[in-house]
């Protein structure tokens, strides 16, 4: 991609293609690997916010989440990474309105999608099955579709990654009702978007993109932050 981007230039995405970067955060956990690379956070906001919270857990996803995005976005050719936030709380860039990108983490794992329309990404560590969850939140097509699945536990986060990565698409995240729409797999003729899925490192990982799109999966070991 290109890098010699000046006066808000939009970097060169191809409108279908999708990137999505995955990160492990465990390195992190490392004392003086958390001091060091908190100063290469670009954004004063999330250093302040990843100082905030009490557990190590929760600082070094929030400080990882920002390394991440701002590698992405650096990757995608952006220098400028100034950034506005829509009615909602989605993060966009102020300089580049036509790349989109959107961040989520759980566990020890975060993920940022880059795409040139509005894009949404979740990962959800695994767990068990919540009935009360999976009542409240899917529809009744969903929940049959679960039940008949081999393993219900990997089903019900499959769900939820898809719901939660659509709403986030949209950039309404859980504001909406998530029963008031349908995204059991192999369903048809519902909307103009796609979810890609991956297993990864005991997490799984769900884009929703606009229909068609060409997505790709990186994995970063580290992250070699300048």
């Amino acid at each position: 991609m290109g890098s010699g981007l000046l006066n808000g230039e939009v970097p060169a995405l191809e409108a279908a293609d999708v990137r999505c970067w995955l990160y492990d955060v465990s390195e992190l956990y490392d004392d003086t690997t958390f001091s060091m690379t908190m100063g290469c956070l670009p954004w004063e906001e999330r250093r302040q916010r990843a100082r905030r919270y009490r557990f190590k857990k929760d600082q070094c996803l929030c400080l990882g989440a920002g390394l991440l995005v701002a590698y992405a976005l650096k990757k995608m050719g952006v220098r400028d990474l100034s950034l506005g936030s829509g009615e909602w709380g989605k993060p966009y860039l102020l300089r580049y309105p036509h790349i989109h990108f959107n961040l989520s983490h759980s566990g020890t794992m975060v993920a940022c999608a880059v795409a040139s329309e509005p894009v949404g990404v979740d990962v959800e560590e695994r767990h068990a099955y919540d009935e009360g969850v999976a009542r409240l939140c899917f529809t009744i097509a969903e929940r049959h579709w679960m039940m008949g699945q081999p393993n219900v536990d990997e089903a019900f986060v499959r769900l939820w990654v898809r719901k939660e990565s659509y709403l986030k698409l949209l950039g309404t995240g859980l504001t909406d009702d998530v029963r008031a729409f349908d995204v059991t797999p192999g369903l048809t003729g519902r909307r103009n978007v796609q979810f890609s899925e991956r297993e990864q490192g005991g997490h799984t990982v769900c884009v929703c993109a606009e229909s068609p799109a060409r997505v790709t999966f990186e994995t970063m070991e580290m992250l070699p932050i300048a």
